[in-house]
């Protein structure tokens, strides 16, 4: 496992108990901790504020996901690597890496701009 390779793991509710299996994209993977970021195909029903964070995945399919899909830039998910139990999905395109560093840039200069 390593940065922007896709898995599915176990991912807890944030306002509600309970979680999913879900494909999360890797940022980063550290000796205790993986950082990633949630993949959802569920966008249209999603409020203006929260589209502003999803960044639409180019090359889904070759990525290994199995239809259109969006990366929450919204929020980084911090799992501990002891015990993680994980399966590979596949690995974001070279395009879809560039594209979602200049995405997360912008998404962050309008973030302070807003605050």
């Amino acid at each position: 496992m390593k940065t922007n390779d896709l898995i599915t793991l176990y991912v807890s509710f944030v306002q509600t108990k309970g979680g999913k299996s879900r494909p999360v994209l890797i940022r980063k993977v550290a000796s205790q901790t993986v950082e990633a970021f949630k993949i959802t195909s569920k966008y249209q029903n999603k409020s203006a504020y929260i589209k502003q964070q999803y960044y639409p995945t180019k090359n889904w399919q070759s990525a290994g996901l199995n239809r259109p899909s969006w990366v929450d830039l919204g929020n980084l998910y911090q799992f501990p690597k002891t015990g993680l139990k994980f399966k590979e999905i596949g690995h974001l395109s070279r395009l879809d890496q560039i594209k979602i560093a200049d995405f997360a840039v912008k998404l962050r200069a309008k973030r302070k701009l807003e605050s």
